[in-house]
């Protein structure tokens, strides 16, 4: 497996994916690598040394990808693995929220580029037809010695002080056989999207992630909260909440002001909820 602070980088793809992303924000600088133990260790390790907000992280296959809890992200050829390195100009408590900003882009991407429409499951779930296709991971570092792995939770008085830099990965199935992939799984071709490539993806998610994250600094939440709406999959619906030890059930009732997903409990109790897995019961 390759070092990722010492993997071969793809110049002529570095070039190709600038001049097609052009200004926007997301992408400004792109380190592009056939292969990478982890996207998001790179991405972290050049925010550390002082990489500019908008760099873009991206490999054809990862070692040892990651996704929420420290779970695995299985990697093979034909998927998107990208991380973002962003220097939010918001309060920190506000940062899980941008797990949801990236979610809401992703999809716009998809629709745009394959004219399939995936569902968002709260808080970082891209599927189709109830399929897992891609999934988002933000992770914020305020210091070498104090990181803060996140989903969407409160923060401490103390990082609430803090300005973190923040980096947001991405995986998306594009042209990966599903057969490669774990069970509940898709890919964007499987999905009756053949031709679409990951650079096509890639861009069209720069140019969303762009925009939305540019309404965030500058709206706060509010406009991705009316916007996420139309996309989560789960409102109105009988939902199982796996949160640390507790298993509630539930109906997944709207996402409130701070990302939090609300939840009426069976107690008849509305709930937020700021962390957790989300299941539909069927």
């Amino acid at each position: 497996m390759m070092n990722p602070s010492n993997g071969r980088r793809d110049h002529a793809a570095e070039t190709i994916l600038a001049t097609r992303v052009g200004a926007s924000l997301i992408g400004r600088a792109i380190y592009a690598y056939p292969c990478v133990d982890s996207t998001m260790d790179l991405a972290h390790a050049l925010a550390q040394e002082g990489a500019s907000e908008g760099a873009l992280v991206v490999a054809q296959r990862q070692g040892r990808g990651r996704g929420r809890l420290g779970r695995a992200w299985s990697s093979p050829e034909g998927g998107l693995y990208c991380s973002v390195i962003l220097r939010p100009r918001r309060p920190a408590g506000d940062i899980p929220q941008l797990s949801l900003v990236a979610g809401l882009s992703a999809a716009e991407a998809i629709r745009n580029v394959t004219c399939l429409s995936p569902s968002i499951r709260w808080p970082n779930d891209l599927l189709l037809r109830g399929h897992k296709v891609g999934g988002i991971l933000t992770e914020a570092k305020v210091s070498d010695t104090f990181p803060a792995s996140i989903g969407v939770r409160h923060f401490s008085k103390r990082e609430r002080c803090l300005t973190p830099s923040v980096v947001v990965g991405i995986g998306i199935n594009v042209t990966t056989d599903p057969a490669e992939l774990p069970d509940g799984s898709t890919s964007l071709a499987a999905e009756h999207a053949p031709h679409v490539t990951c650079e096509d993806v890639l861009v069209g998610l720069c140019r969303r992630f762009s925009a939305w994250y540019d309404v965030w600094t500058m709206r706060g939440f509010g406009p991705i909260r009316e916007a996420l709406r139309a996309w989560i999959d789960c409102f109105g619906h009988p939902v199982h909440i796996t949160a640390g030890s507790e298993r509630l059930e539930g109906t997944a009732s709207d996402v409130d002001e701070r990302g939090r997903l609300l939840v009426r409990l069976d107690s008849g109790l509305m709930r937020p909820f700021d962390v957790g897995d989300v299941t539909l019961l069927r």
